[in-house]
């Protein structure tokens, strides 16, 4: 009878360890912002120490540096185009070249420009 015991023990099934969902990047990154000003983002541009953060609901100044900022948003769908501005890629809606240089328009109406440091992963996304 003792021995049954322990086959009981052993045939129990274990559970199933589960990690925790990871959080979203880019909501993690929104919780910088005003309330009112959460929304999709547009773009991000570096002023000195701050970021000009863009979305659908307006804009707001935060203390951040880009490149933290970008590496933050990793795995949002977004791109550094220039040392000054990182874009949500499906806010695009024109490309243009001016002067040999690429512009792109984002849905604010806002003009981006692309260095040429960047133009290579601009270009393998589909931007021009």
């Amino acid at each position: 009878m003792h021995a049954a015991f322990w086959l009981i023990e052993i045939a129990r099934p274990v559970p199933e360890v589960v990690a925790p969902p990871r959080p979203d990047t880019v909501s993690q990154f929104m919780q910088r912002l005003p309330l009112a000003q959460r929304g999709p983002l547009i773009r991000l541009e570096a002023q000195d120490h701050y970021l000009n953060v863009v979305t659908t609901k307006g804009s707001a100044m935060i203390l951040m540096r880009l490149g933290d900022a970008a590496q933050e948003l990793s795995g949002a769908n977004g791109l550094l185009v220039h040392r000054s501005h990182w874009i949500a890629l499906d806010a695009v809606t024109a490309h243009r070249r001016e002067k040999g240089r690429d512009v792109l328009t984002l849905s604010d109406g806002s003009e981006v420009p692309v260095s040429r440091t960047y133009r290579a992963a601009a270009k393998e996304v589909g931007l021009f």
